[in-house]
């Protein structure tokens, strides 16, 4: 009986991971869409966030349930993917006249910052704590909190496009 109860907690954090990364990647996708500049280098940092997707993904390993996901890949890909959001979102907040734009994207970046100390952290403690399952509930839960978050600002942010 226990024996069962092990495989049904790792497909659980699979699962999980699998739905936040999809609704974050949902929310990235809305980000885009809703904003109204896009710059020659927007592509490149799109092509980013898909390599990240990608790796993410892979990372999960959903095709394996006898192992926990690689948590420490996948923090790393959020973690460059907050990163070149901040460049790009800084670049906005910093190019922008006052107004509520220009305020949108100073809480965006607001956002950013402190998310990303909390995955670098996370990232840190991934590497050192050998307790993969305690990672992987610590990963699902950061992860959603940000997810959950960006949610917000992208709401936020088709009001005031």
């Amino acid at each position: 009986m226990l024996g069962l109860i092990y495989p049904a907690v790792l497909g659980t954090v699979q699962w999980t991971l699998v739905v936040i990364s999809i609704g974050f990647y949902v929310c990235d996708y809305l980000y885009i869409v809703f904003t109204k500049r896009y710059y020659w280098w927007s592509f490149l940092c799109d092509v980013v966030f898909l390599l990240a997707f990608y790796a993410t993904v892979i990372a999960i390993d959903v095709d394996n349930p006898r192992s926990l996901p690689h948590s420490k890949v996948i923090l790393f890909c959020y973690f460059i993917f907050l990163i070149v959001y901040l460049l790009w979102d800084g670049y906005e907040f910093l190019t922008l006249p006052g107004g509520k734009e220009r305020n949108f994207y100073r809480s965006v970046v607001s956002w950013e910052l402190p998310w990303l100390f909390v995955i670098g952290a996370s990232e840190i403690v991934a590497l050192v704590w050998n307790n993969h399952l305690m990672i992987s509930i610590l990963t699902i839960t950061i992860l959603s909190i940000v997810t959950i978050w960006f949610g917000f600002l992208i709401n936020r942010m088709r009001t005031i496009n």
